[in-house]
């Protein structure tokens, strides 16, 4: 139930970082029992603003509430006990440990002598997986679970710290759509038992859904406050990104070419069964399918870093078993993937290292670093992947999201691909550099780039592709022409529902 009086309240935040203002005279409220949605684009200030609220970060400027009371969080233990919890969208969790290791992590109950009272913890970790649904016993090892079981494992862990306020950044973005379900109904159960939750996504279709507010920010500003029963999509976008909205996948001009990669009968690791399917010069070959369904395996496998069990592949013509990543890239074939900050980027690297680093041999000639060239590469890439920086000295950890996802893009297309393969390529980024990267995504089809796109988003996946391969359960069940494409269709093959499917045969 919804209170009248705010639980929390900030008032006037600022926050400076070195050359940027990241927060300017930032004001919002929550109350006990809503759901209200923080959203913007990537470097908007949101993760900033719930970093203060978690006390990663002291506000240069601003003061914070709750109950009405002035509270000064210097650090993320006084956040904990004010009973604010931050639940990461990379999840904090210690995948060594059993389930109640991890709930009660940092706050054990001992016994005299300093022992883990391993039988309270469990049973008090039982008495949370039971609130939340979770059918796991506490003793069950963290690394068994599925990612959406670890995300209910945070709740529980918010749960056990009596948390008021729970922060969720980006919850459903590694959840198939069943696993995210089950989070909208614990959301529901949280804020009937008066939990506040913060909820950021770039998913509007879950905010329209399971929020009562929405607060916009742009460039660090709050812009507006909304009910969320009073407002739609396109009026979210407009506030967000400062203008109208008109278009978002854009209009394809390219001809399709001749054949350049095909696959017969590979069976990757993990697989049901072989695949097989080919690919043409200047296609978008999109892949849909529920998380754990294969495709991120056939990519690796595409890319190198994994051996198929068996089968074929021929590129341009000629026989294609890459051993390594580099003999993919020797051929122009690079991979943008899933997780850009683990396997994309060198975070404390500049965005001139980031983009030169896979081509570094060329950028010796002798036997230093023609920085000249490195810079003037650096520099196409930035105005034409529109990469917002200060200069191309910045170092990418400090940039969004979206940012750092153009930087990667940026490293490969200055190396001239011929195949580019991209692994959720707007996973976590917001509305307005999705539209950019569709942008250069279909361009770079229309010039004769072959591009094989994995993406969990229904309209991404039949908004680009001109083709769509749907997974199941480690297997192809089917491949769509754009004249069947539709959501019921791609879903039908998705879950291997009875109903069959007209597809196209593999080549």
């Amino acid at each position: 139930m919804i209170t009248p009086a705010p639980l929390l309240t900030m008032s006037g935040i600022t926050k400076r970082f070195p050359g940027v203002v990241a927060l300017s005279d930032v004001s919002i409220e929550l109350h006990a029992g809503e759901v209200l949605s923080l959203v913007g684009e990537n470097g908007a200030g949101k993760s900033t603003l719930m970093k203060i609220l978690g006390g990663v970060h002291l506000p240069d400027q601003g003061e914070m509430r709750i109950d009405g009371e002035p509270v000064r969080l210097s650090g993320i233990g006084d956040a904990k006990a004010r009973g604010i919890a931050l639940i990461h969208q990379e999840l904090m969790l210690a995948p060594n440990l059993d389930v109640a290791g991890n709930i009660f992590l940092g706050s054990e109950p001992l016994l005299p002598l300093g022992r883990l009272d391993k039988q309270r913890m469990n049973r008090e970790a039982s008495t949370l997986l039971g609130r939340i649904g979770l059918a796991v016993t506490p003793t069950t090892p963290l690394s068994r679970l599925t990612t959406g079981q670890m995300q209910m494992v945070e709740i529980a862990k918010a749960l056990a710290m009596r948390a008021r306020i729970i922060i969720m950044d980006e919850p459903t973005s590694s959840l198939t759509p069943v696993e995210a379900e089950k989070l909208f109904l614990i959301i529901k159960d949280l804020t009937a038992s008066g939990i506040a939750i913060v909820y950021i996504s770039h998913r509007f279709e879950e905010i329209l859904r399971i929020t009562d507010r929405i607060t916009v920010m742009r460039d660090g500003r709050r812009v507006g406050d909304l009910r969320t029963r009073d407002t739609n999509h396109d009026q979210l976008v407009s506030m967000m990104i400062g203008r109208d909205f008109t278009t978002r996948f854009p209009v394809r001009t390219g001809t399709i070419g001749a054949e350049i990669l095909r696959i017969d009968d590979l069976q990757v690791p993990g697989s049901a069964a072989g695949l097989s399917f080919c690919v043409r010069q200047g296609e978008i070959l999109g892949f849909a399918g529920l998380v754990g369904s294969g495709r991120t395996e056939l990519m690796r496998v595409l890319f190198g870093v994994d051996r198929p069990l068996r089968g074929s592949m021929r590129f341009a013509d000629a026989d294609y078993a890459p051993q390594r990543p580099e003999d993919a890239i020797t051929l122009g074939i690079y991979l943008v993937p899933e997780d850009r900050k683990l396997h994309g980027l060198v975070l404390q690297m500049s965005i001139a290292q980031n983009i030169s680093l896979p081509d570094i041999q060329n950028y010796r000639p002798r036997f230093w670093l023609n920085r000249r060239r490195e810079a003037e590469v650096a520099h196409e890439q930035l105005t034409r992947q529109a990469i917002k920086a200060p200069s191309i000295e910045q170092k990418v950890v400090n940039l969004s999201g979206g940012n750092q996802q153009k930087v990667v893009l940026g490293k490969w297309l200055a190396m001239r691909p011929r195949l580019l393969i991209l692994d959720e390529p707007t996973r976590g980024i917001d509305v307005g550099a999705k539209a950019e990267i569709y942008r250069n995504i279909a361009a770079l089809a229309d010039l004769g780039l072959t591009i094989l796109m994995v993406s969990s988003e229904m309209e991404e996946v039949i908004g680009l592709s001109d083709r769509i391969v749907v997974f199941s359960q480690r297997r192809i069940s089917g491949i769509l022409g754009k004249e069947r494409f539709s959501e019921q269709n791609v879903m039908q093959l998705m879950t291997g529902a009875a109903s069959p499917v007209q597809t196209q045969p593999a080549h």
